[in-house]
């Protein structure tokens, strides 16, 4: 029974993340640059000392200088946190797992590509799928060694 409920929870979280995803590729291009912005305004105002001070168009140029590699940034480790839950959520049913996740986690960057070709202003990139699979492998990467050492201290 334990096992069932841990699958459930995990292909949950799969799920909601894959949602969520799908949600944010969904944004139209000015949406998606006004959410983005939104975000680092927010994440600046606590990191960034003195940035609330600056007018508003000093800080609408650091969020501009800062928005590509934030959005990058993004991709990658949201679907690095994709690449471990799915490698979890697999890892229940088989111990081949990391190659099955990996696999699953590329095809829906694809699809999240694909997708995004038929949103206003956005664009499917290969570069973007390229950079999603990373995190992927990333995540099936990180899940394998945490089993592994896992399994060995159990041994």
């Amino acid at each position: 029974m334990k096992i069932i409920i841990k699958c459930i929870l995990l292909w949950s979280l799969v799920a909601s993340l894959m949602i969520f995803i799908f949600a944010m590729s969904a944004e139209p291009a000015a949406e998606s640059t006004e959410t983005s912005g939104r975000t680092l305004r927010a994440i600046f105002n606590v990191i960034y000392p003195g940035f609330k001070n600056f007018d508003e168009a000093r800080q609408q140029e650091i969020i501009d200088q800062n928005q590509y590699f934030i959005r990058k940034t993004a991709h990658f480790s949201v679907y690095t946190l994709l690449g471990m839950l799915v490698s979890l959520a697999i890892a229940q049913h088989t111990n081949k797992f990391s190659l099955i996740s990996y696999g699953t986690g590329t095809l829906y960057a694809i699809s999240d590509e694909i997708h995004q070709l038929y949103v206003p202003g956005r664009s499917g990139q290969i570069s973007d799928v390229l950079l999603d699979s990373a995190g992927v492998l990333l995540g099936c990467i990180l899940i394998f060694i945490i089993y592994k050492t896992v399994n060995r201290k159990k041994a």
